[in-house]
C-alpha cells in the first residue's frame, strides 16, 4: 500500500516532547519555536502551534488544539482544529468537534463529536477549500 503525502507529515524529527509523567496545567499553551511537538504526557489547556503535533497513546490533551497538523493515537478531550491533515489512528479517542481540510481515520479509532472536513482557514474564517 502506498503511503500518502500527508502521513509523511508525521514522520518528521520532533523539535518539543512533552514526557511519560509529565503534566502541564496551562489556561493556554503557545508552542510557537518548535515545528513539532510529541506529547507523552498531560496537557490540560489549550494548544496554539505552528506545524505538527502528535500525541501518543500515553498523551493526553483536555483542552482545545489548533495546528497545522495534528496526529492522535491517545486521548483528546477538546476540539481539534487543523489547518493540513488530522490522523486519527487506531488507539485514538477524541471527545469534541473537528475541522480540518484533510483527515485519516484508521479503523478503531473513536471520534464522539462533529466533523466538517475539506476547510481552508484564512484569517480565522473558515470556507470551502478551493482545489
Amino acid at each position: 500500500m502506498a503511503r500518502s503525502r500527508a502521513s509523511d507529515e508525521f514522520t518528521k524529527p520532533t523539535g518539543t516532547v512533552i514526557g511519560k509523567g509529565f503534566t502541564i496545567n496551562a489556561a493556554n499553551f503557545a508552542c510557537q519555536d518548535s515545528e513539532s511537538m510529541r506529547v507523552d504526557g498531560t496537557i490540560i489547556g489549550d494548544i496554539e502551534m505552528d506545524g505538527v503535533l502528535n500525541i501518543s497513546e500515553l498523551g493526553c490533551v483536555e483542552g482545545s488544539i489548533s495546528a497545522d497538523s495534528v496526529r492522535v493515537a491517545g486521548r483528546v478531550i477538546g476540539n481539534v482544529h487543523c489547518r493540513n491533515v488530522l490522523h486519527l489512528t487506531a488507539s485514538a479517542d477524541v471527545i469534541g468537534d473537528v475541522r480540518t481540510s484533510n483527515f485519516i481515520v484508521d479503523d478503531g479509532a473513536v471520534l464522539l463529536g462533529s466533523c466538517h472536513t475539506n476547510i481552508s482557514v484564512e484569517g480565522g474564517h473558515i470556507g470551502v477549500a478551493s482545489s
